[in-house]
This record gives structure tokens, C-alpha cells and sequence, in this order.
């Protein structure tokens, strides 16, 4: 009896070991990722089974960590050679250290075809001086404005197509004694990325000005620079009583409970607006030109890219290419774009989404001229960096009366350490 108890239990281990050898087989390569996503774990386990369907031989685990913990833990493991096959990139700085370091591959047309099908605006961030690129856009979003739609038919309001039609909206607002903005100047991250970054296309007019001041071919004394601290000045006048003491949270519970018609934020907020109020009317639009009929020029931010483990060689860095190649295509922007809502994948063929407001987001910013949300783009290297300075600045504008010229100075010897 003990025999064969103990045959029985050989022939079952060696079972196992024979099923699992031919499932290894099977899938041929397996693919890690590193993330902070956490939030997103679900749908990233269904965009990497759609991909499994297209491509058999490879299976991709999405293994998130905590965002705070993503940097300090991602490069630990890079240094030890524990690192994950693909591993999500932060823009500018971040990413680029992870690359002069050598832990992510260049990457061309040749590696992925359809960065051929990618805007300048969206690779930019992941490609150095010379034109090296080393990361595969992600995820991007729009910064702009939702608005009440049933507090807009109630006094007959459009979208605007002009500032002036903006402002026109805001006064017949705040004469009907509707609060026209659920805005506040308490957050500086706010104030940097939904006041400053909304309005500074427009008064620039495009997103060449940005690259002016990338190089330094233009500082914060130009006149567009100043126009824009003139609009925001205009604007307060629109926000809600005690402004300068109303943050994130606040305005969102505003905008929420319907005291106030419009929300200037980014897209990446739609499912939660949508989620939390379901009988809001919630509709979006782009911050507008000076001149009707002009160009577009939006808020526009990458919010990670992807790239590849610099140990990668043979089939798994085939598979690592393949992958990515997958994920800029239209197919699995598409897919990205209907299971994280409000954020967008940066193919601008990718327009047919499940979600009707993301959808019309989507295929009108893919028309808009892609302004670069002002403070990442060097202008966070060192401190102060653009958000500290630009909070701080717009407090003096609108709280201490400071003038804009006089304003535009202070941020000047504010960031002086970055046009030295």
C-alpha cells in the first residue's frame, strides 16, 4: 500500500511538472511591467489579455507599486538588475535620468513602426537633444473646462468660441447670481496646471511660443507671458467669494453640488465628475482663441510613457517591442482609452470610444494644437520651480494687487536660476 502511495505521488508531481512545462511552452514569453498605477490593475489585466489574443506567445503582468513608493522602488531594482521587462516613465527629468543611466533602450521607427503614427508633442517628452527617443508615449490628458450644461440652457449659453465669449458667459452668470468658476488659488499645483497652463496657450496663441521659452529665446517679461497674467486677473473676478482660500477638494465639491457652472481642470477627471454625480449634465470645453475662427491652442499633458529594460535581449525584447508597438496602435488606444476614462493614449485615430464625452474629447483634441502643461518641461528641475513660483505669483497678482509687469518680474528673480 505505502508503495503505492508513494508511485501515485510521483506520477502526480511529475504530472505537474509535465503540464507546466508545456504551459511555459506555450506562452513562450512572459512580460513584466512596472507601474504606479495601482488604481488601474483591473484594466490593465484586460488591455494585456486583449493583447495575449492578438499575440499568443506573450503574456504581460501589470505589477504596480504605490506611486509614492514607484521611484525609490523602481530604482533600486534597476540598480540590481531585478528591474521589470517594461517599466513606466515619468516625463522629462525622471525619465531622462533613468535613461542617461543607461536602464532604458533608444528607441526608433525601426523597434516601433507606429511612433510613425505618434505626435512631436506626445514623444517629446521621452527624446533627449539630439533626437534620441527612449520611451513610447502612454497616457495623456487635456487641461480645459467642464461646464454644467443645464445651468448653461437655463440662461441660453454656448461654448465659447472666443475669450471674450468666455467672459461674456461669466458676466451673464454672475448677474443671474450663479457662481460662474469652482476655482481657488489655496493649491499652487492648481493654479500652475489649470490657471496658468489653461490660459497660457491662449495668449501665446501656440505652442511655438513654449518651445521660444524651452530655449530661452523668450522669458516670463514677454508680452504674451504678461497678457496672460491680465487674463487670469480678469478671470478672479469670476471665482467664488474667499477664493484665495478655496483648494482642490473644494472646487470639486462645488462644481459637484452645482453651486458653480464651470470647472477648469483636466479630463483625467471625467470618470470621477461622471461616477460621483451621475445626474450632473456634464459637458466639456477647450479653453478658447482671442480671435474666432484662430487655431486651438490647448493644455495638453503626457502623463507616463513606457520603455524598455536596457537587459532585454533575444525573443523577450522582441516581445518588449511587439508589445509597445501593440499599445500605440489604434486597436489598444481604444481599448486604453475605454477602460481608464478621461485619459487619453496618444494615437489621434483613436477617437471611437464607448464613452460619449470622452469620445468628443478625444477627436477634438486630437485637432488642437498641443500647448505643453508649462511647469514640467525644465521648469521643474530646480527650486523654486514653475508651481511654487507661478502660486505665489498669482497670489501677489490678485490678493496684493501686485501688477502683472510687476509680477512677471518677481517670477523672473523667482526662477532666475533657470535663465541664468
Amino acid at each position: 500500500m505505502k508503495k503505492a502511495i508513494v508511485l501515485a505521488l510521483v506520477l502526480i508531481c511529475a504530472g505537474a511538472l509535465f503540464a507546466q512545462a508545456q504551459q511555459e511552452k506555450t506562452v513562450g514569453v512572459k512580460l513584466t511591467v512596472a507601474s504606479w498605477r495601482t488604481d488601474d490593475q483591473a484594466s490593465w489585466d484586460r488591455i494585456n489579455a486583449e493583447f495575449t489574443k492578438d499575440y499568443p506567445d506573450i503574456v504581460v503582468s501589470f505589477e504596480p507599486t504605490t506611486a509614492t513608493e514607484y521611484d525609490s522602488v523602481l530604482m533600486a531594482n534597476l540598480q540590481t538588475g531585478r528591474a521589470a521587462d517594461i517599466i513606466f516613465l515619468r516625463t522629462y527629468g525622471v525619465g531622462r535620468q533613468i535613461f542617461d543611466a543607461g536602464y532604458v533602450l533608444p528607441l526608433s521607427t525601426t523597434d516601433i513602426p507606429n511612433l510613425k503614427e505618434l505626435p512631436d508633442s506626445a514623444i517629446n517628452p521621452w527624446r533627449t537633444e539630439s533626437g534620441v527617443v527612449y520611451g513610447v508615449p502612454g497616457s495623456s490628458c487635456y487641461g480645459g473646462f467642464f461646464y454644467n450644461k443645464g445651468i448653461f440652457d437655463k440662461y441660453g449659453l454656448k461654448e465659447p468660441e472666443t475669450y471674450d465669449e468666455l467672459i461674456a458667459i461669466c458676466k451673464t452668470l454672475k448677474n443671474n447670481g450663479v457662481t460662474p468658476f469652482a476655482f481657488g488659488i489655496k493649491d499652487s499645483w492648481m493654479v500652475a496646471e489649470y490657471l496658468s497652463g489653461n490660459v497660457l496657450p491662449t495668449a501665446a496663441g501656440s505652442s511655438a511660443w513654449h518651445r521660444k521659452l524651452m530655449n530661452k529665446e523668450v522669458d516670463y517679461t514677454d508680452e504674451a507671458f504678461v497678457k496672460h497674467l491680465e487674463m487670469i486677473k480678469e478671470l478672479a473676478e469670476y471665482f467664488p467669494k474667499g477664493y484665495e482660500g478655496i483648494g482642490y477638494s473644494d472646487m470639486q465639491q462645488l462644481f459637484l453640488m452645482e453651486k458653480a457652472a464651470i470647472y477648469p481642470v483636466g479630463t483625467w477627471e471625467l470618470n470621477f465628475l461622471q461616477t460621483t454625480n451621475p445626474d450632473l449634465d456634464l459637458e466639456w470645453f477647450f479653453m478658447p482663441p482671442l480671435k474666432k475662427g484662430s487655431q486651438y491652442s490647448s493644455n495638453f499633458n503626457m502623463i507616463m510613457g513606457y520603455g524598455i529594460n536596457g537587459k532585454l535581449t533575444g525573443e523577450k525584447l522582441e516581445a518588449a517591442k511587439t508589445y509597445l508597438n501593440w499599445l500605440a496602435d489604434v486597436k489598444a488606444s481604444q481599448l486604453f482609452g475605454n477602460e481608464i476614462v478621461g485619459q487619453f493614449a496618444c494615437n489621434p485615430k483613436a477617437t471611437q470610444l464607448d464613452n460619449s464625452l470622452a469620445a468628443a474629447m478625444a477627436k477634438e483634441g486630437a485637432t488642437v494644437d498641443k500647448f505643453q502643461q508649462i511647469p514640467y518641461e525644465k521648469l521643474s528641475d530646480k527650486s523654486p520651480d514653475y508651481t511654487a513660483a507661478i502660486g505665489e505669483a498669482v497670489y501677489k497678482l490678485l490678493i496684493e494687487k501686485q501688477s502683472p509687469q510687476a509680477v512677471a518680474k518677481f517670477m523672473m528673480d523667482t526662477q532666475s536660476w533657470y535663465f541664468d
